[in-house]
């Protein structure tokens, strides 16, 4: 009982706190996206003129950035507890964390300087949206939420946080993608802020060290309560 418990509260390494920090930040930085234009009820170069379009933006490029490094400080450490899935959503969320951060720059400094000079460019069958440069690097910076949902069920699968954290990452990842990026009202920015909930409940276990010691060490506490009895 005493040697279970320990196993899911432990003092929290520098590198613990600074990583559940940059999730929390980050989490905290995406409630801003709740405010969201809906793009596709007009052009990307009209939205781009209203007061809030650079900050949310901006705030996603930082949120994105932060994501980058407690991704790193999470899966580092813990690699081999969540293993193959955990891998794989690892490197698909770093691709697309990438992808998302050069999207946001420019959404956020590039597109409102452009397209008070040439607002026809990025009309929906405008040079820009229909570039496929623009369309693959749109379509890979979804690899951030691909990477989410298979991170968060590692996670979840691992003990390495609460299940309950890795469980709401992951499914809040899921909606968020599909909610999100199609900007429906009302579920578009529950989702966001179910995602941002996802990232303060992971970055706060990191923080407080209330992190589990992953799938192998569990199975093999089930093995020495067996001997016991």
């Amino acid at each position: 009982m005493n040697t279970a418990t320990a196993s899911r509260v432990a003092v929290p390494t520098r590198l613990d706190r600074w990583s559940g920090a940059c999730w929390m930040g980050a989490g905290a930085l995406l409630v801003l996206g709740t405010l969201h234009p809906d793009i596709f009820a007009t052009t990307l170069a009209e939205v781009s003129h209203q007061n809030l379009w650079v900050p949310i933006h901006v705030a996603a490029l930082v949120a994105v950035v932060l994501t980058l490094f407690g991704l790193t400080g999470l899966y580092g450490p813990r690699s081999e507890q969540l293993g193959r899935l955990g891998a794989a959503g690892f490197a698909c969320a770093v691709i697309g964390l990438v992808m998302t951060a050069c999207v946001a720059y420019a959404e956020a400094f590039l597109l409102p300087v452009i397209a008070r000079r040439d607002p026809e460019v990025f009309d929906w069958d405008g040079p820009v949206t229909t570039s496929w440069p623009v369309v693959v690097t749109t379509g890979m910076a979804l690899l951030w939420l691909v990477g989410l949902v298979l991170l968060g069920v590692a996670l979840w699968r691992s003990g390495v946080v609460p299940a309950r954290a890795g469980l709401t990452l992951a499914v809040a990842a899921l909606a968020f993608s599909v909610f999100g990026g199609l900007l429906i009202p009302v579920l578009a920015p529950l989702s966001t802020l179910a995602l941002a909930v996802g990232y303060a409940w992971v970055g706060m276990a990191l923080s407080t060290g209330a992190t589990g010691t992953g799938g192998a060490p569990r199975r093999s506490r089930v093995r020495a309560g067996d001997r016991h009895v």
